[in-house]
């Protein structure tokens, strides 16, 4: 179980208070750096910002959910918000889609983007962990349903959270989840 440092726990803070939202019980196991524009990939000029946090529930099964919160202010209207996603990648890479954390588009997310600053509290179940493949011929990152590799690769910093808006529809602001020192 990894512990925050009294940095870390302060910044925490200091982003709940800054969101505007209300202070909840959470318990992350696994958080993201700060949701910036200049993690985008290319880099996205924006005063935006967002934090993203996931509790992984096991059980001797294996992964049962992850528990998630997506805070983030990236827009001065309320429909600017479209979508927010984890992806699969490296820092500074670009890669695909493996869970839906809201969606203004379509119906592949359980959740409404709430309007900025906005909060979305949920759970990654493992029907929700869309397959993933990359390059070319495609070689398969991880399959639909897999939530033990979801939770994995979530550990290992090899995920990232990104939150769409109408202005930069490939990403307002990203942050590499749990990431890894290199």
């Amino acid at each position: 179980m990894r512990t925050l440092s009294a940095t870390a726990l302060l910044a925490t803070a200091m982003l709940m208070l800054a969101v505007g939202a209300q202070a909840q019980p959470f318990t992350p196991t696994d958080v993201s750096q700060p949701l910036r524009g200049g993690h985008e990939n290319p880099p996205v000029v924006s005063d935006g910002f967002g934090r993203f946090f996931a509790n992984v529930i096991e059980s001797a099964q294996g992964v049962q959910e992850i528990q998630y919160q997506l805070r983030y202010d990236v827009a001065d209207g309320p429909s600017d918000v479209q979508q927010a996603h984890i992806h699969i990648a490296n820092p500074g890479v670009n890669g695909g889609i493996v869970a839906f954390l809201c969606s203004n588009l379509d119906a592949l997310a359980d959740n409404d983007c709430p309007a900025s600053p906005g909060v979305v509290d949920d759970v990654i179940l493992p029907e929700d962990v869309l397959a993933v493949a990359e390059g070319d011929p495609a070689v398969t990152i991880i399959e639909a349903g897999d939530i033990d590799g979801l939770a994995k690769l979530m550990l290992d910093g090899a995920t990232y959270a990104n939150v769409h808006t109408i202005d930069h529809p490939t990403g307002e602001v990203r942050g590499q989840i749990n990431p890894r020192t290199r």
